[in-house]
């Protein structure tokens, strides 16, 4: 695991015991994931990357049968832990994993699914397509990630001091579709209010996402104070949730 991983793994187990009290967005993008969930066959094999503190994994077990099979993985192993020590299920196992790296067979799952845990990947074209070889004929790969358009606030407010943009690149839908042949992306924003930029950034901090992205600089405490007081307050933060399926086709 590269040293990113390993920090953005250690953010995220810092976090484990904040998390829920501070997942609006992550929640509204898990019940945005599961409208789009085909029914599953019976002794469904499914794993999840980024489990996090469960919240889609609960959502996951609901529409599986008795016999189906669910691998809960995520980087974190303290969020595994909480996971686990919350969920007490037969069919559910859990596993410290990257998901770009996936210790599963490939053409062994009926589903791949995960929610806003790929914009933390390093190569994300090379981990869908890793990912999709994972599939069975007739399975789904049922993705959340975040599109280009979250955070534009934020964004703009550095515009407007004549300083560079803050925060990742993430693609727009069309630049995720084409990432993976076969895939169809869907563009689901909302804006999510804060009482001024301070509460928006304790956020971030309290679910784990605090890793900069690559070769990122911090401000200078003056400058950043400048940029929240841009915001105002009350302020504003567009997440753009962008939901990726592709379905195997059958032999």
């Amino acid at each position: 695991m590269t040293g990113r991983k390993h920090r953005i793994a250690a953010a995220f187990s810092a976090a484990a015991a904040t998390y829920d009290a501070n997942a609006e967005a992550q929640n509204r993008a898990a019940g945005l994931l599961m409208e789009r969930l085909a029914p599953l066959p019976a002794g469904a094999r499914v794993l999840e990357l980024g489990c996090g503190t469960g919240g889609l994994t609960r959502l996951v077990l609901d529409r599986l049968g008795g016999d189906a099979a669910l691998l809960a993985t995520d980087l974190s192993p303290a969020m595994i832990e909480r996971n686990r020590n919350a969920l007490d299920d037969p069919r559910l196992r859990f596993a410290v994993m990257d998901a770009e790296a996936p210790a599963v067979a490939a053409a062994s799952q009926d589903l791949v699914i995960s929610s806003l845990a790929a914009q933390w990947f390093g190569d994300l074209p090379a981990a869908l397509n890793r990912l999709a070889g994972l599939l069975r004929p007739g399975g789904q790969l049922l993705l959340a990630t975040l599109g280009h358009a979250t955070f534009a606030e934020w964004r703009a407010a550095h515009t407007a001091l004549g300083l560079p943009p803050g925060g990742d690149d993430y693609p727009d839908a069309a630049a995720l579709a084409a990432m993976v042949a076969g895939a169809r992306v869907e563009s689901l924003p909302f804006t999510l209010r804060y009482a001024d930029a301070r509460a928006f950034l304790t956020v971030l901090a309290r679910l784990g996402a605090t890793t900069p992205r690559p070769g990122h600089r911090p401000l200078p405490a003056g400058t950043l104070r400048r940029i929240m007081a841009r915001l105002g307050a009350p302020c504003a933060a567009t997440w753009e949730i962008l939901i990726l399926s592709l379905t195997k086709e059958s032999s």
